[in-house]
């Protein structure tokens, strides 16, 4: 039997001024093209809403122009969270994880340590080829969806990325 003196156990209180910030890291913009993809596809979108609102405003009581003001309405909005939103958007590779932020209305950061990647890969959207853009989905154990999504990068990068995170991953693992 081990006496109680002979045990020794250290948990010291750590500072929360002394924790480093994530905010205080550069993160890496996305590409200004991945702006213009993402207001091509609202834009199609808006165009198909807009001819659908218009068919509905003139096969019902409605006057034709009713439906379609309360779309652009609706889509100007979009543009605009789009258009800002897109500013806060970027990753940032750091020694030992992965992270991404965005969003203006619900902001969000998240980091994925490399010692928890299991898989990571690039893809492309029809559009997005249009617009050489790829990205690169890092995957953890236990869920179907990828942890982080790395939109908004040239296929090069994102392949360059991809190989630079699986090699960090394997290294801590």
């Amino acid at each position: 039997m081990i006496s109680d003196s002979k045990i020794k156990f250290d948990n010291p209180t750590i500072e929360m001024s002394s924790l480093p910030q994530l905010e205080d890291v550069d993160f890496q913009k996305l590409e200004k093209d991945y702006l213009w993809l993402r207001v091509t596809f609202i834009s199609i979108l808006f165009l198909i809403v807009a001819c659908s609102s218009l068919i509905i405003g003139v096969s019902s009581n409605l006057d034709w122009w009713q439906p379609l003001i309360i779309v652009t309405v609706i889509f100007s909005l979009i543009y605009m969270v789009e258009w800002k939103g897109f500013k806060i958007k970027g990753y940032a590779i750091r020694q030992y994880d992965v992270s991404f932020k965005s969003g203006l209305l619900f902001f969000s950061m998240t980091s994925v340590p490399f010692n928890r990647v299991q898989h990571t890969e690039v893809s492309q959207s029809p559009l997005a080829r249009l617009f050489d853009l790829g990205e690169v989905k890092v995957f953890t154990a236990g869920g179907a969806s990828s942890d982080i999504t790395i939109s908004g990068l040239k296929v090069e990068e994102a392949h360059r990325l991809k190989d630079h995170i699986t090699k960090l991953s394997s290294k801590y693992a």
